[in-house]
C-alpha cells in the first residue's frame, strides 16, 4: 500500500495512507456506474429472485422478515438468493464486466 510523506502538505490525510483519504470523483462516478451496472443485473433476474435481492440488500431486510413479507419459508427465500446470485454471477461473466476499481 502506498504511503504519502506529510513534509511538504499539510492537507494529506492523517493516517498517512491513500486507502484512508477522501474519496475522488473519480472514485465517486466509478461506485455510481457500478451501482447503475449492479440494477441493471438485478433488473434481469426473475421476479422472485429480484424481490429477495432488493428487499435483503437495498431494504436491510433478514430472510426471517423477507420470508414473512414474501408468505414463503426462509429456506425458499435463502434458495431464491442463491439462484440470484448465481444468476447475477452468469451475467456478469456473460456481460465480461469488471464491477471493482481498486
Amino acid at each position: 500500500m502506498p504511503t504519502f510523506s506529510n513534509d511538504d502538505n499539510e492537507d494529506l490525510d492523517i493516517f498517512n495512507s491513500a486507502r484512508f483519504s477522501e474519496q475522488t470523483i473519480e472514485d465517486d462516478m466509478v461506485d455510481t456506474q457500478i451501482a447503475k451496472d449492479v440494477r441493471s443485473l438485478v433488473d434481469l433476474l426473475p421476479a422472485e429472485q429480484r424481490e429477495v435481492v432488493l428487499l435483503r440488500h437495498f431494504g436491510e431486510l433478514s430472510f426471517k422478515e423477507i420470508s414473512v413479507q414474501t408468505n414463503v419459508s426462509i429456506n425458499t427465500a435463502l434458495g431464491r438468493m442463491r439462484y440470484a446470485l448465481i444468476n447475477l454471477r452468469r451475467f456478469i461473466e456473460e456481460k465480461d464486466l469488471n464491477l471493482t476499481y481498486r
